[in-house]
């Protein structure tokens, strides 16, 4: 009983921490909309593979590694601020560039492993996750206390953060199919404006 408990809390914790929508999210819909749904996936997965990782660590260290992840101050909220400002400025450059010859037959820039990469660094440079699930392990001690249990809960967390964000990146892949080039340029635009907010709104935050 303690095994499947654990399971079930897993997987409500992965969706508890994946399914509020942050920049990350909007970045996944604009990876299925300009992408696809098979090119934005490695995405979605390095997403979840942090999430499996640092649920792993609080599940590992338990009590420890939050406080220590809090003592780094505003560095990582400001980090994290000027990448999503980075990524928005190419995003918007790339929108209002002049279409090229050919432009909606060309396959988008930037490999798999790229795209997984540029994820799991902007997933793990929020050290939110982190505090997130050490807060909920040091609350769930006596249940995740044997490996068993333990192991259950990382599974349930990682399906979870996992298949939500394919989701993301499937529901961005929908709209790919309903809109025309000028409307994916717009669609991009807009994504990319969202994340510069968000980029300011982690740097005013970290700053104040």
């Amino acid at each position: 009983m303690n095994a499947l408990t654990a399971l079930a809390a897993g997987l409500l914790a992965g969706l508890g921490i994946a399914v509020p929508l942050g920049a990350i999210a909007v970045l996944l819909v604009s990876e299925g909309v300009n992408r696809g749904f098979r090119s934005g996936s490695p995405g979605a997965i390095a997403v979840g593979v942090v999430d499996t990782l640092y649920c792993t660590a609080a599940v590992t260290v338990g009590a420890v590694a939050a406080p220590a992840v809090t003592s780094w101050g505003r560095w990582p909220a400001l980090v994290g601020g000027c990448a999503l400002l980075v990524i928005a400025a190419l995003g918007v450059w790339r929108s209002l560039a002049p279409p090229g010859i050919g432009e909606g037959t060309r396959p988008p820039t930037g490999t798999g492993w790229h795209r997984f990469a540029l994820f799991l660094g902007l997933t793990a440079i929020n050290p939110a996750t982190l505090i997130y699930f050490g807060a909920i392990t040091v609350g769930m001690a006596d249940l995740l206390r044997s490996p068993l249990a333990a192991g259950l809960f990382v599974a349930g967390v990682g399906t979870a953060s996992i298949t939500w964000q394919l989701i993301v990146v499937a529901a961005g892949a929908l709209l790919r199919g309903r809109l025309t080039a000028r409307a994916r340029r717009v669609t991009a635009l807009l994504g990319n404006v969202i994340v510069a907010g968000l980029g300011v709104a982690m740097i005013v935050g970290a700053l104040l």
